[in-house]
């Protein structure tokens, strides 16, 4: 039942359809992760701000999804997704949220497509983890903060050895009076103690800031690739690539140089309980925001490798901020190397915690940074306490129990960071833009100039109110190839079910750059609306 076209590039006579906005309230699963349009339909103009400059996302979330695969291709029966998010596997637990489109009736379906037009259905291989939104409980934390123990300070203290006795002791009460706000410096010279402590805080919790710290070996390794295993759909060798890199961060602490000073060094921090030293701290999020600002800009120019070395680097900062002693500048910060030690020797007891199949929806890569960090840190005082106080902490099934639970959370983020950056969302249906479907009328979405890789995904989701009259197609062309290939990959099934959702799963599409939805309600008295076209890459 399944049909390969040849369609003209020219618009049919009713005309493409762009969207109106809605206004609707999105919801669970199947996603919409939404990134803001480059231009109109172009994707390759960059519409960030200069970097170095906090980097606000300078893009808006774009989406994906999965879903069941059902058995039968042409009349497939999968559920349409508005959410905001990613999909569920199961197809009833999806809500939907357009006014009068919703009866709780949704049908689903996963569709291999090759280059030749072909469609195939399968189910076991194309799995992909829902999108969910991070917790509104996270934004609304208590902050604790903890002031420096006698511990602390005698532990950064010992690492003054280029200083005489006397020297230390004067550094060390001048930053006490700064911490407990009784300094009389003037704000230069309190700058000056705090950076010059930065420096021996560095040596003494990373050996100068060249050791990589934080999980371990093969902590970050595993945890970079396993955010692209999850996902599905990332290639093979672009999951090497986020491992390879999964390091660098650590190689190079005066990166990224346009936040770095010259004279800094990047500790990968959000600090929750102070002000944090210039130069040192509270880089971590707009570090993270840096690289996934690059690699938006590398899948626009083409570049698809140097994208995923940008995520690579990328993740190692999101990974930090959910270890709960990169949220603090000194206190506990005597048992940091410790407990890192730690998870690195315990990572056969840890690393399942990575098997996720949900991820936290990005909307702006620095402002969700630090909701990890404030939710890591409420683990900081009860880690150091066990450390503190249990002479066989580190047979502690407390201490398993939080560091799984970091390690969990910090993975959905690393995923999450990882659709953020590859995935894109046509402009008719971003945010809140949506394609009307009206009777015996054609619509059209598009997504133009967009990257490409050996595997990609194309989540399609539509609200109608009797999918059964509905017939779609999938168009592409390569340049300079003036009309689309088209396969039809529905064909007036799911009778009146509401709510349709179509993941095309795009193989051998190396070269192909533009992509367009087709369509068509071939019958009377029930409308809709095409609510997500966008695709992710691997």
């Amino acid at each position: 039942m399944f049909s390969q076209e040849q369609a003209e590039t020219q618009e049919p006579p009713e005309g493409r359809i762009m969207l109106t906005p809605y206004g609707y309230t999105l919801v669970v699963p199947p996603g919409k992760i939404e990134h803001k349009p480059k231009e109109e339909n172009d994707m390759k103009a960059r519409t960030t701000k200069p970097k170095g400059f906090g980097i606000a996302a300078t893009v808006l979330l774009a989406a994906l999804l999965i879903g069941v695969v059902f058995a039968s291709a042409v009349s497939g029966d999968g559920p349409k997704d508005r959410s905001h998010r990613i999909p569920d596997k199961t197809v009833n637990d999806i809500e939907f949220t357009k006014d009068g489109l919703d009866d709780g009736i949704s049908q689903t379906i996963n569709l291999i497509l090759q280059k030749n037009g072909s469609i195939l259905t399968e189910s076991a291989k194309m799995s992909m983890p829902k999108g969910i939104e991070i917790p509104e409980s996270w934004k609304k934390l208590e902050v604790e903060r903890h002031k420096p123990t006698e511990e602390d300070w005698a532990f950064v203290k010992s690492a003054m050895t280029d200083l005489s006795e006397g020297e230390r002791n004067r550094l060390i009460s001048e930053a006490k009076n700064i911490y407990e706000g009784n300094s009389t410096l003037a704000e230069e010279e309190q700058k000056e103690i705090l950076q010059k402590l930065g420096h021996y805080i560095i040596k003494a919790t990373e050996g100068g800031g060249v050791a990589p710290l934080w999980w371990g070996s093969p902590g970050h390794w595993h945890m970079s690739r396993s955010a692209g295993e999850n996902l599905n759909y990332v290639t093979s060798g672009h999951i090497g690539t986020l491992g390879d890199y999964s390091w660098w961060a650590d190689d190079n602490r005066h990166e990224p140089s346009e936040i770095v000073p010259w004279w800094g060094i990047n500790r990968h921090s959000w600090v929750i309980d102070g002000p944090g030293i210039p130069g040192f701290d509270n880089m971590g999020p707009d570090s993270c925001e840096y690289f996934m600002d690059d690699a938006r800009e590398n899948f626009s120019d083409y570049d698809v490798s140097s994208a995923y070395i940008d995520i690579g680097k990328s993740l190692h900062y999101i990974e930090d901020l959910g270890c709960p002693f990169h949220t603090s500048t000194l206190y506990g910060q005597a048992h940091h190397s410790a407990y890192e030690e730690w998870v690195a020797t315990h990572w056969d007891e840890l690393d399942s915690a990575t098997d996720v199949d949900v991820y936290y929806v990005i909307d702006d890569p620095s402002e969700d940074s630090k909701l990890l960090a404030g939710f890591s840190h409420q683990y900081l005082q009860p880690i150091c306490d066990i450390m503190n106080f249990d002479p066989d902490w580190q047979n502690s099934s407390d201490l398993v129990n939080y560091t799984r639970t970091l390690i969990t959370e910090t993975e959905k983020m690393t995923m999450g960071m990882n659709v953020y950056a590859s995935t894109f969302e046509s402009p008719e249906t971003i945010g809140s833009n949506s394609v009307p479907i009206y009777d015996h009328q054609t619509s059209y979405a598009y997504i133009n100039n967009v990257s490409c890789s050996d595997t990609m995904v194309l989540p399609i989701r539509i609200d109608h109110t009797y999918i059964g009259d509905l017939e779609i197609w999938i168009g592409w062309k390569d340049d300079p190839t003036p009309a689309y290939t088209e396969a039809k990959i529905w064909d007036r099934g799911g009778g009146g079910a509401d709510h349709l959702a179509i993941n095309v799963w795009a193989n051998g599409f190396q070269n192909t750059h533009d992509w367009r939805l087709r369509v068509h309600d071939a019958a009377a008295g029930d409308e809709g609306e095409i609510t997500e076209f966008s695709i992710s890459i691997g």
